[in-house]
């Protein structure tokens, strides 16, 4: 009995993953500045069940450790120090419900305090998916079990002053051996102006002879002070000279299409070592 039990449990943790992955939220960055405090938010069903869905914030932000290892840092109550947004915004509707191939624009509105200095403000929209549980015929002998899956969808709202201005600026790189005898080059980079970076970051690593060895190449926001990290695979590199060439370049409307962010020229920077 036990066994049929577990069975059905991880039919339905599989069932519901697939599920969820189809209330969608569009898009995923809501931007807003003085001359329009309005945005909206598209949240929509593609799946065959209906969904409780409910609208919340929470200001956020990534960071890392000395050794580039990445976390979110969520403030529960921001202070008035925090460019956060999350006590000047609100939400229409909350809650609603989204019945099966249906949509609901939520319409967001940022009031913020006349006095705020120029400069980027944000939260994290945290958008609450509950499957609706449809009446149970429990006049049957026997017992069942239900297990229901909240899916909890983190995405953006940015609300921007004045003048603003951002940058990064390397610091620091180093070569870092951890516990696993895994080598690994870490950047720390410094955010410069009065806003979060948001660009791509691309890798490359060649030996002594001129042969490309690694390439790597992601998007990135930084917000604040940051160290990045590039692990080198010990199959790929042995012994000998190295060189690491990084380029990021902003590229800011890949998530916001509407910043009027100046562009800034792409910063650069060649780091040689060696592997004993």
């Amino acid at each position: 009995m036990t066994k049929k039990i577990i069975l059905i449990s991880i039919i339905l943790v599989i069932f519901s993953i697939q599920s969820f992955a189809q209330v969608i939220l569009s898009p995923y960055v809501v931007f807003m500045d003085e001359t329009n405090k309005y945005g909206s938010l598209v949240v929509q069903n593609e799946s065959f069940e209906s969904y409780e869905i409910s609208i919340s914030f929470v200001f956020g932000y990534p960071v890392s450790d000395s050794i580039g290892t990445r976390t979110m840092n969520y403030v529960s109550n921001p202070s008035i120090e925090d460019p956060s947004i999350t006590n000047w915004i609100k939400v229409f509707p909350r809650k609603f419900v989204l019945a099966p191939k249906e949509r609901q624009t939520v319409r967001l509105l940022v009031k913020p305090p006349n006095d705020i200095k120029d400069g980027t403000y944000w939260t994290r929209i945290v958008t609450q998916s509950t499957p609706i549980d449809e009446e149970q015929d429990t006049t049957t002998t026997g017992v069942s079990a239900k297990i229901k899956f909240v899916l909890n969808q983190i995405t953006t709202a940015i609300f921007r002053k004045g003048n603003t201005s951002t940058g990064l600026q390397i610091e620091d790189v180093k070569l870092y051996k951890d516990s696993t005898d895994t080598r690994q080059i870490l950047y720390s980079l410094k955010r410069e102006g009065n806003s979060p970076f948001f660009g791509n970051f691309n890798l490359k690593v060649y030996d002594s002879l001129g042969e490309l060895v690694k390439e790597e190449s992601d998007y990135a926001s930084i917000y604040v002070d940051f160290v990045r990290n590039y692990v080198l695979q010990k199959d790929d590199f042995k012994p000998g000279k190295y060189r690491a060439e990084l380029e990021i370049v902003f590229n800011e409307k890949e998530d916001i299409p509407k910043s009027k962010m100046e562009q800034i020229p792409p910063i650069e920077n060649k780091f040689e070592f060696i592997i004993p």
